[in-house]
C-alpha cells in the first residue's frame, strides 16, 4: 500500500512569474516498484477533460524499500499562465501522480493521485500598463471630455458634456468578460463558452444639460481590464488556445430635442480599470519585478559541500549490467535516500534512468546498486537524494579502477 500526502509551501496561490514550491511524502508500507512520480498543474477547460499546464518529475521509474521518502519541488508558473479567475470558475490544481505496474494487467498502469487547490495570481507587472490620457471628442452637436481614461475600482469617473441640441443625456459602465476556448480538435470554438452580452455596471443620467457633467462609480470589486492568452508547448494539446479577458467601456447615450431629430445619439468610449493606477514611476519599477521572482527556495542548486556525504567504492560490469557500490561516509544516518542511475554516450546522452529508494543509509554502510542498459556507456551518473533535500550528482568513468 502506498500513502501520498501534498503540502503546497505558498499558502495556497502564487503569483504569475514566481515558483510554486511544493512538498510531497510517500510512504510505501512495503517494498514497491513505480514507473512514474510528479506534479502536474492542471485547470479544466470547459470543452476537455484536463489541460496540463506544466510538469515537475519527482522520481523515475524504479524500485523502493519500504518507508517513508519526502521531496521537495517547485514549479515555475510561467508569465503566459492564466491567472484564476473565480468569476468564471477558472481554478488550477496540483496534482501529485504516482504510477505502480498493474497487478492484474501487465499492459496497464495503476495510478495513484492526490490534489491540492492552489489560485494563480496577477502581478500588476502583468496587468495592462497604461499611461492616463485625456478624452476630448464632438459628435453630432454633443462635447465630451474626460480628464483621463484609466481608473480603478470604487473610483468616480467624471463625465463633462456640453450641447444645445439634446434634452437627455445618460452613461453607462459597461463590462464585457469571458473565456476564451478554442479547440482545433472541434475545428471551432467550444460550443460551451457562449458569447455573452456586455453587463451594466453603473448608469447615470441626467435631463439637466446645463448640469455639464455627470458621475458614475466604478464598482469596488470590478475585475481590472486584461486580456489572457495560454497557448500550449506539448504536441497533444497543439492548436488549443485558453484564456481570459475583461473590457470595460462608457456607452454614452444623448436622446434630441424633437427639433433636431428623433434618432439618438449612440457610441462607446473604451477605459481601462485597474487594480491600481499605473503611472510613469510605478512602470519604471515595474521594470525590475522579473528579477526576483518569489523568496529563496530550498530546492534551487546542489552544494559542493554536499558532495562528502557519498563516495563511489566500485564499479563492476557483466556484459549490460553494471553493479556500484556506494559508501555513506558522512557522520549520520541518512533517511529516505534515492539513487537515480543513468549512463552517458558519448558525452552529451543519457540512457533511461532508474531508480533505487533506501529507507534508512547507515553511516558507513555501503549499498549496492545494479544499473542495466544495453548502450554503450562511457560513464554512470549517480543523482542522490534524501528526506533533507540534499542532492547530489556524481559522475564516474565506468573504466576506471575505484578501489
Amino acid at each position: 500500500m502506498v500513502k501520498l500526502e501534498l503540502t503546497d509551501l505558498n499558502n495556497g496561490s502564487v503569483f504569475i512569474g514566481d515558483k510554486l514550491n511544493i512538498r510531497t511524502i510517500f510512504t510505501f508500507e512495503e517494498d514497491t516498484s513505480i514507473l512514474w512520480s510528479g506534479i502536474r498543474l492542471i485547470t479544466n477547460p470547459p470543452c476537455a477533460k484536463e489541460l496540463h499546464i506544466s510538469k515537475e518529475e519527482i522520481f523515475s521509474k524504479g524500485k523502493f524499500e519500504a518507508g517513508r521518502y519526502i521531496r521537495n519541488k517547485s514549479l515555475l508558473i510561467k508569465n503566459n499562465v492564466v491567472p484564476s479567475i473565480k468569476n468564471r470558475n477558472l481554478n488550477y490544481i496540483i496534482k501529485l501522480i504516482l504510477r505502480q505496474p498493474h497487478p492484474l494487467n501487465p499492459e496497464d498502469d495503476f495510478v495513484i493521485n492526490k490534489t491540492h487547490d492552489i489560485e494563480i495570481k496577477a502581478k500588476e507587472s502583468g496587468l495592462q500598463a497604461k499611461t492616463p490620457k485625456p478624452i476630448s471628442f464632438s459628435i453630432s452637436g454633443l462635447n465630451v471630455l474626460l480628464t483621463k481614461d484609466v481608473f480603478k475600482p470604487g473610483e468616480t469617473i467624471k463625465i463633462s458634456f456640453t450641447s444645445e441640441e439634446l434634452k437627455q443625456i445618460e452613461v453607462r459602465l459597461l463590462e464585457k468578460a469571458n473565456l476564451v476556448c478554442y479547440c482545433e480538435a472541434y475545428g471551432q470554438n467550444c460550443r460551451k463558452v457562449e458569447e455573452l452580452p456586455p453587463a451594466i455596471a453603473g448608469v447615470s443620467k441626467t435631463s439637466n444639460i446645463d448640469k455639464g457633467f455627470l458621475l458614475l462609480k466604478v464598482p469596488e470589486i470590478a475585475e481590472s481590464s486584461h486580456n489572457y492568452l495560454w497557448k500550449p508547448t506539448e504536441k497533444e494539446y497543439w492548436g488549443f488556445k485558453y484564456g481570459d479577458y475583461t473590457e470595460w467601456s462608457l456607452l454614452i447615450i444623448g436622446k434630441k430635442k424633437p427639433e433636431y431629430g428623433k434618432e439618438p445619439i449612440r457610441f462607446e468610449l473604451p477605459i481601462t480599470i485597474i487594480s491600481k493606477p499605473i503611472d510613469e514611476s510605478r512602470k519604471d519599477l515595474d521594470l525590475f519585478s522579473g528579477e526576483h521572482t518569489g523568496a529563496p527556495s530550498i530546492f534551487d542548486g546542489i552544494s559542493s559541500k554536499f558532495q562528502k556525504f557519498y563516495k563511489i567504492v566500485s564499479i563492476d560490469s557483466d556484459l549490460e549490467k553494471y553493479r556500484l557500490r556506494i559508501k555513506n561516509i558522512s557522520k549520520e544516518d541518512l533517511q529516505g535516500v534515492t539513487v537515480k542511475v543513468s549512463g552517458l554516450m558519448e558525452g552529451l546522452f543519457e540512457t533511461a534512468p532508474y531508480l533505487t529508494g533506501f529507507n534508512r543509509w547507515k553511516k558507513e554502510e555501503e549499498k549496492e546498486i545494479v544499473y542495466e542498459t544495453k548502450q554503450n556507456i562511457s560513464a554512470l551518473i549517480s543523482l542522490l537524494s534524501d528526506n533533507s533535500q540534499r542532492n547530489i550528482r556524481l559522475q564516474s568513468p565506468v573504466s576506471s579502477d575505484f578501489f
